[in-house]
């Protein structure tokens, strides 16, 4: 069996919550996550990223200017 994990969210953002889920939990887990849910950005250390906008677990993804994937390497 072969276990392939996809990044969904930018690798800066965090929680108070549990960092993930494996398995047939991953999708409940993810429900689980409420609206209430606190985030911050590694970045900044703060409710906004890089681009002056909120962080959130539903907007902190591929695409956002600022976003960084797990692979990515600071030169």
């Amino acid at each position: 069996m072969t276990t392939t994990l996809v990044q969904l969210r930018c690798s800066s953002l965090r929680s108070k919550s549990s960092y993930g889920a494996f398995g047939d939990f991953a999708e409940e887990h993810a429900e689980l996550l409420g609206a209430t849910t606190a985030y911050w950005c590694l970045k900044t250390m703060g409710k906004a990223g890089p681009d002056d906008h909120y962080v959130h677990r539903s907007i902190c993804t591929q695409g956002r200017s600022c976003w960084e994937g797990c692979d990515d390497n600071e030169s």
